[in-house]
Parts: structure tokens; sequence; C-alpha cells
């Protein structure tokens, strides 16, 4: 094929990912994941917990369980959210962190999230509860209409839909959607719960289910897909920009090509046509030469007609032209973790991007004999069986990464190895904290076990390290993290000093053991550090003005930063500082669920709920309560309107509906805009004065 370096025709200037999230089998976060694919883990086993009795896949632990409180979300609410939408939410929040972007910085980011999974929103069906937040808990829409609420982005937000090809399609649209100027950064997500059997016996039916239990790519042994399930998020920006930033890059994205099969002997067989089209467009827009693609992460999933389709096609584009002692190396990380479906794409990309990272391919597992339908030497390709090095003098990477539908939705992204580079350090004698001034290291989380969970993992990280850059450290608390409500700060000039400190926080052994809402300081120790823990406008009025000794800016930072006051905090860390890695948010999970006791067939749940005698007051006061979120008991001021207490639009309908079912009437839609506060509800219930409308 003719050599491409030239740029003309190709699609434009580079993309970085500066940010990835992933929960995948066998993996709870980034590392993990890497962890698994360097030692050549299996994450194939039989479903447990929800999914007991389940053939063997790759199966998620803990789907029911999230942080609903920190995402401001009421239990009621979380149990009809789809999981996908919940670990979506808390994935993007790790992404954004990855990045070294504050969860709570919001803009002109767009968000694309692949998915062609509804498990959840078939369970539904067989709840005996429907109201306001069924249709955007469950509706696929809010998989990314619900990140971009919540994250205050203001950029496209689409769910893509092309079967098991979803987020590399959705990658394709943001790719296009960054380089039109639409927005600024782009988040990109893929997510697949495999939440019932149904779907389990759809792809049995279609004849590609493994009856072994394991993916064999490219293997003799090929006998079908394993199902996968589980999400990745990354961050994209422009390179330009991202470099500019300084941010972290862990590969490019030079350019993505979608395409269909367009017809072919079924709606779902493959043809290699399509592919070698797909493939050429892509390394065309890159602006590559096929025959440099060092590695290529195949759609590769064990099936009988897809593997030698996709080889051939492989062959004919990126084979063409290589030594015989140079072949393509390919491999599959769904030998590792199972078909993904809809998040199988971002699986793949998330693996190869990691791998262009850290300069290492992992090992495909389950390869033993090449399947006899693939002539693998004369097609000039070679799976990736053993963990291999990718030495430097090999010169800049190009990686693909492929993903096709059901449907004969063909996507493939061409990546690039990161620029390597040296951050510019200002040089010496400029200003900016020595080696060992103190510096404020902080710290924040929703709850006070939240943030105590924050201190043990930050402590767990810099533990027996001797490489860690205090001002580093600090600048990256301080500029990279979100500012939640409660809040401490350690001001410290040494490593062991502030792990101690961190240990007692953890554990609420500092100063006099307690924790407290009010600002505290504990004073300067003997090892110079400083401990505060408080709220934002919690600050005593009768608080002493600091002194001048050593630290005291430091301090004082540290006591505006607890009391939520503005600080620069370049100034106070210096301009040698660069962000350094921190561990990621520590959710504070609780299991929700729908209730499916009642079967569609069962009574309707208005004839279902109990009927109601009492006093309007526990009423109002309970259900309020209960659908903002709060704890069972908590005081409210009976004259504020319902929206000054919080309650949106859906939160109003949702407390209708649950009045309506409690008392056995039916109320009008206007019952909380004519009843705006609870005492106007309160009252209203017991003279059954609803304004001109009747209780029935």
């Amino acid at each position: 094929m003719t050599e491409l370096t030239d740029t003309t025709g190709t699609s434009g200037e580079p993309v970085a990912v500066v940010g990835m999230a992933c929960r995948f089998p066998g993996a709870d976060d980034l590392q993990g994941f890497w962890r698994l694919l360097r030692r050549g883990g299996d994450a194939i086993g039989p479903g447990t917990g929800l999914r007991e009795g389940r053939r063997p896949g790759g199966y998620l632990r803990d789907v029911e369980l999230f942080d609903a409180e920190l995402f401001g979300i009421s239990p009621h609410e979380a149990a009809l959210m789809d999981p996908q939408q919940r670990l979506l939410l808390e994935l993007c929040w790790h992404a954004l962190e990855d990045a070294r972007i504050p969860p709570t910085a919001g803009g002109a980011t767009g968000v694309f999230v692949g998915s062609c999974s509804d498990d959840y929103a078939l369970m539904s069906r067989m709840s005996p509860v429907v109201d306001a937040y069924s249709m955007t808990g469950t509706a696929r829409t809010f998989l990314a209409n619900r990140l971009s609420y919540f994250f205050g982005f203001t950029g496209p937000s689409a769910v893509v839909d092309t079967g098991q090809s979803s987020s590399l399609a959705a990658l394709d649209q943001a790719l296009g959607s960054l380089r039109r100027g639409e927005c600024t950064t782009a988040v990109v997500a893929g997510v697949q719960l495999n939440l019932t059997a149904t779907g389990d016996r759809l792809i049995e039916e279609l004849g590609a289910m493994s009856p072994t239990g394991r993916c064999h790519t490219f293997d003799r042994s090929a006998d079908g897909i394993v199902r996968g399930e589980g999400a990745g998020v990354l961050v994209l920006k422009p390179l330009e920009a991202a470099l500019a930033a300084g941010d972290r890059v862990y590969c490019t994205v030079l350019a993505a090509a979608v395409n269909n099969d367009g017809g072919g002997a079924s709606l779902t067989t493959p043809t290699q046509t399509a592919q070698q089209s797909v493939l050429a467009e892509a390394y065309r827009r890159a602006g590559v030469d096929p025959a440099a693609v060092a590695y290529v992460e195949l759609h590769g999933t064990g099936t009988k007609a897809g593997d030698p389709v996709e080889a051939r096609a492989l062959g004919g584009v990126l084979g063409r032209g290589r030594p015989a002692d140079r072949p393509l190396l390919v491999g599959s990380v769904k030998t590792n973790i199972g078909h993904l479906e809809g998040a199988a794409g971002i699986a793949g990309l998330i693996k190869t991007a990691a791998s262009l990272f850290h300069r290492e391919l992992p090992p495909t597992l389950n390869h033993r004999r090449p399947n006899p339908d693939i002539d693998l030497d004369g097609l000039r390709l070679r799976v990736s069986t053993r963990r291999r090095a990718w030495r430097p003098e090999d010169g800049p990477l190009v990686c693909g990464v492929s993903s096709f539908g059901l449907g004969g939705t063909n996507a493939h992204a061409v990546l690039g190895e990161a620029p390597r580079r040296e951050d510019a350090v200002p040089g010496p004698g400029e200003p900016g904290a020595a080696a060992d001034e103190p510096v404020p290291v902080l710290l924040s989380g929703h709850t006070g076990a939240a943030l105590r969970a924050q201190a043990a993992r930050l402590a767990d990280r810099l533990d027996g390290r001797d490489d860690v850059d205090l001002r580093d450290l600090g600048l990256a608390s301080a500029t990279t993290r979100a500012a939640l409500p409660v809040r401490a700060a350690v001001v410290a000039s040494a490593r062991t000093a502030l792990v101690a400190r961190l240990r007692e926080l953890a554990d609420g052994t500092h100063g006099d053991g307690t924790h407290r809402d009010e600002i505290r300081e504990d004073g300067t120790r003997d090892d110079g550090t400083t401990v505060l823990v408080g709220r934002p406008g919690a600050e005593p009025q009768d608080r002493p003005a600091p002194g001048d000794g050593p630290g005291t800016a430091a301090t004082a930072a540290a006591a505006a930063f607890v009391l939520g006051k503005p600080v620069d905090w370049l100034a106070v860390y210096g301009p040698r500082a660069r962000p350094a890695d921190l561990p990621p948010y520590a959710f504070q999970r609780r299991p929700y669920w729908l209730d499916t006791t009642t079967t569609a067939g069962g009574p309707a749940a208005e004839d279902a709920a109990p009927q109601w005698s009492g006093d309007p007051l526990d009423l109002v006061l309970d259900l309020t309560v209960e659908i903002l979120g709060r704890a069972p008991g908590a005081d409210l001021d009976l004259d504020a309107t319902f929206t000054d207490l919080g309650l949106d639009s859906r939160m109003a309908v949702a407390l209708r509906t649950s009045v309506a079912r409690a008392t056995g009437r039916v109320l009008p839609t206007t019952l909380l805009f004519d009843h705006p506060t609870p005492a106007a509800l309160i009252e209203a219930l017991r003279s059954d004065d609803t304004k001109g409308h009747e209780f029935r």
C-alpha cells in the first residue's frame, strides 16, 4: 500500500488521552487493570451475588453499591437508577481526577457514551414502583445526560448505540466534536452490565456463546464469545492544548473511522471488504503507513465466523509489505475479561493506551494452536502471547484498536505514542517553597468517613516512598481535587511526619481524638506539623491571629482552605511545583436496588400501596426527608418552600406520588404548586382543601 506520511486529507490535529478510569472484571481501577494485564490474569468465573448460578463470564463485583450522597441523589432515586448510570458517575469523577481536573470544574466538555444494554430498564418493568424517577433512571439517553447535568458540562451530550462497536463509535463522535470546536474537552465512555440471564440466552440462541466459557482468539479452539461487563471513561483534549497545560498524556488518538457492512450473507455476518475499508480509511485519515503499525488490539471475539474474516482484513491492509520476520502483533483483551459488548471498544483502547504509556505489551491468553482457517504467517500476523517491552529504539509507536458491531457497524481507532518531553523546571533561585519549608497538603470529603478514607489512602500511597516532593503533592491536592464540605489540612515539611498525621486523621486520633465540625488547630507539633479540620464558614469569632513563626504562611493558607476562603495556590507552592498523582476519591458506597417482588402481572402499585391514616405532619416530614436523602428524623423548616428545601421538579412529583399512595387519595398534579411549603401541604391534607381541587 502507498505510504501515507503527509497530512493531506487527514483528520487534523491529534487528540490527547489525558485521563482514564475503569472498572473491569478482576480490576476495580486503572492500576488494578494494568496489573491484571501484565500478569496475564484471567478474570472469567461463574456468576456470584446477584448473578448467582449464571454461566461463566467476566462479572463486576458489588454492582448494587453506589455513593448516592456524594452525587446528591436520594436513596429512592438511586434505587430506580440504572447501575450503569451510577457506575459512569463514579468513573467520570475518577477520570477527571486522573486528568488533574477538579470534578466540580464544569465547562465546555462534551460527553459521548457507548452503550447497547438496557437490562435494568427491563427489570424495572417488573417492579411495583414506577414514578417520576423511572424515566430518568432507565432511559438510555441519561447515561450521557446525567454526566453533563451533574458535572456541569455544556458541550454535546450523546449516547451512541452501534451494538458491540458503540464505545469506539462514541470516540469517533468525540473526535469530530473536538475538531469542530464544539467542546474543548471530551469525556468518552463505554458501559455494559449483564444483569439478567435473558441476555445470555439471546446470544446463545444466535449460536455465538462459548460452551467452554473461555475466549480463544484466533485459536483452533475458538468456539464463541464469553460475556463480560464493566465500564471505562476517557478524558480527551486537543494535543496542543494538553501539552501547553503540562498535562500527562497517556497516548494520542490520531484518527478513527466508522462504516457498515452494507449487506452480506446475513444481518449478523461480518464482511471482509467493509473491515478492510474501515482500516484503510482510518490510516488514511491518520496519515500513517499501515506497514508501520506495531500492534492492533483485535475485536477478537473467538468466534468461528468472525475471527477468520477479521484476520484476512488485517492482513490485506496492515500485513501487506511487511517482512516475514516482523509481523504485525495482535491480541485481544477479551481473553482476560470477556466481551464487554457496548464497552468492548473502550476496554481494548484503555489496554492499548496503557501499553503505549508503559511501553509494554501484555500477553493475550488462550492462544496455543492457530485457527486452521487463519494463515497467520501468510497474512503477516502474530498473536502476542507473552509480555514484551517496546524498546525506545523501535521509534514512535503506532497502534490500532478495532471494534465491530453485530449489525455490521465497524470502527477502528489509530493511537500514537505520546510525545516524549520533560516538563520545563524553573532554574535555581526562583521564588517558591524550599524543599524543607512546611507546605499544606489538603483533603476533603462529603462525609467524615470519606475524609478519613482519603487520609488513609494518601498515607498508604506515601508510606515508604522517598521520591515524593511535598510541594507537588500539595499543589495536586489544592488544584486537581474537588473541595468538598468536610475538610482537613496537614502542614508538614517531611514525608514521614505527614504520613503520621494522615494516619491520625484516618483513625480519628489526631489532637484529642475527636472529630469536630468547627475548625480546630492542634498547634505546631514537635515534628513541625500542624493539623486543621473543619468545614467552610465555621471559623470561631475569637480565633487568634496567626503569629510570625516558620510555616505561618502555609498554616494561614491551610486555614483559609478549611474555612472555604480563596487562596492563590501557585503562590503558596511556587513555580517549581508540578501536580503529583494522588489516590482516587474514596467513595462511600451503599446498596440500592429495584424492588421486583411484584411482577408485571400483579396488582397495580397504587392498589398494592398500604392505606394511610394518621397525622399529615409526620407523613409529610418523613416522606420529604426520605426523598431529599437526609437522615431519618432530620429537621425541616415547615415554612420554607419545597424548592428552597432542595426539591427539584422530579422530587416534587415523587413526593406527590408518595403522599397519594400513602393516603389512598388521588391528588392533583398541581399539589405542591398550590401548597408550596410543608406547612401549607400539611394543612391542606388535614382539611382536604386543595384550592378548588377535590381529593377523591
